[in-house]
């Protein structure tokens, strides 16, 4: 039992190259293309999402330094306006306190001289009064 290929084995092989042939001029290559445009496609894609990512994170951290900008300036502005009140309150309070020493010496003043002007009149009115409390006394 031997077995002797006979053509219709050779025909079968040249149907079959010639459905490769057309096979891949037809699917395979078409196919192959798709998928390499879609890969280029994702490839590209993710190459600007990247990038839109990079950018991203730059404009992020420039905004991030500006924002440690603005409140170190924020926080200058306030300790300057501070210091400034700071001033403003001891030079107040040091004016009131000069005015309040002004006011008190010229009551002390006033007052001396009322105590003076008083020990005047009862030196003048001692002799009415020894004089009020003798009859006074005698009557």
């Amino acid at each position: 039992m031997s077995i002797i290929p006979d053509a219709t084995v050779f025909v079968t092989f040249a149907i079959l190259c010639v459905l490769v042939l057309v096979l891949r001029r037809v699917f395979f290559r078409p196919v192959g293309r798709v998928i390499d445009e879609r890969k280029a496609g994702l490839d590209k894609a993710k190459a600007e999402t990247e990038r839109a990512l990079a950018a991203s994170e730059e404009d992020l951290r420039r905004i991030e330094e500006r924002l440690k900008e603005a409140r170190a300036a924020s926080e200058a502005v306030w300790e300057k306006a501070e210091t400034e009140a700071l001033k403003e309150k001891s030079r107040l309070v040091q004016e009131i306190q000069a005015e309040t020493r002004a006011q008190m010496e010229k009551a002390k003043q006033e007052l001396e001289k009322e105590v003076e002007r008083l020990k005047t009149e009862i030196d003048a009115r001692s002799g009415d009064f020894s004089r009020d409390i003798e009859q006074r006394i005698l009557n």
